[in-house]
């Protein structure tokens, strides 16, 4: 009986090691699955890290700002000329422009992760799928993607407190300014795009659009005809907006800040009938800093509104 205890006692213990041997496999694959990160772009498309990305490469200079207020780091970036980099991001190794990126010097710094624009880099996912490289195509244009955009690169770079912290602070900022509008002013503007080659009208879902949505300015390209090759902007029709009379003309260069003021002073002043319209005789067309607008502000929206709202609102912001 002894012995037969023994034996019982002995089938037992390796019954219980192989239970947990089986529960540590399970905890351990577990584990690994949670390590994972995936997440859908704003192409729909699902990407799926392993883990917390170190090697990241941005090519969007919205997107470069942003995951360095997150206090994230980039191994690797696009070059612009319109609109700032961080300080901290001034070193890293630039890919070429926004709209064309050296592939292989891409490739070569073995990136985790690469995170572009819809417009732009497409078409770098065959090469970069092949290479077993995520990418991610994030568009922002609106205060609702920088939310969405926020709370995303907090979760992959681990800093989804801080993002929290900084939305909730902007979004107060942003309150702030807007308590301060007056209820009985409703100005009418007009955006357009200049650039060495030609000038449109800004008609919807752009970010300086939406800030003078958000400071109740009324839009007139909106119901402009859109362009074939852009929804975004409308084709400029002097004789359209001479017949609207927006009492404020912003304008935002594209590229050359050289080049876009002599389209300026070609196509816009250069034109008799410019004269006409009521904003030019009021001194009300201003160029506006592409750093602020044509690159989303991200959690710098409050101070964009702000510089919005102290040119088609000076009796009330001027004198802060």
């Amino acid at each position: 009986m002894f012995i037969i205890f023994i034996i019982l006692m002995t089938a037992c213990q390796q019954e219980a090691d192989k239970l947990e041997t089986k529960s540590d496999k399970i905890v351990s694959e577990n584990q690994k699955d949670t390590e994972k990160i995936s997440f859908i772009d704003s192409m729909d498309r699902e990407v799926v890290l392993n883990g917390q990305p170190e090697r990241i490469v941005v090519l969007a200079p919205e997107f470069l700002k942003l995951v360095y207020d997150l206090d994230g780091e980039a191994i690797g970036r696009m070059s612009t000329t319109s609109v700032p980099i961080p300080e901290k991001a001034e070193h890293l190794p630039e890919l070429g422009t926004v709209s064309q990126i050296n592939t292989e010097e891409l490739l070569a710094l073995s990136p985790d992760l690469v995170i572009g624009s819809p417009s732009w880099h497409a078409d770098l996912e065959g090469i970069l799928k092949s290479s077993d490289i995520p990418l991610a195509l994030l568009s922002m244009r609106s205060f609702d993607d920088v939310k969405e955009m926020a709370t995303l690169l907090g979760e992959i770079l681990g800093k989804q407190e801080l993002a929290a912290e900084k939305l909730q602070k902007t979004e107060t900022q942003m309150k702030e300014v807007q308590d301060q509008l007056p209820i009985d002013i409703e100005p009418s503007v007009v955006i357009l795009n200049v650039s060495s080659k030609s000038v449109s009208v800004q008609r919807a879902n752009t970010t300086a659009l939406e800030i003078a949505d958000l400071l109740h300015v009324n839009n007139i390209g909106q119901d402009m005809e859109a362009s074939p090759d852009s929804p975004t902007s409308a084709p400029y029709s002097l004789e359209t907006i001479a017949e609207q009379q927006p009492d404020y003309i912003l304008i935002t260069i594209h590229g050359s800040i050289e080049a876009g003021e002599e389209k300026i002073a070609e196509e816009l002043e250069g034109n008799p009938a410019w004269g006409s319209l009521k904003a030019v005789q009021m001194g009300n067309v201003h160029t506006i800093p592409s750093e602020k607008y044509l690159s989303n502000p991200g959690f710098n929206y409050a101070d964009t509104m702000k510089h919005m709202a102290e040119i088609v609102y000076p009796e009330v912001f001027s004198n802060e």
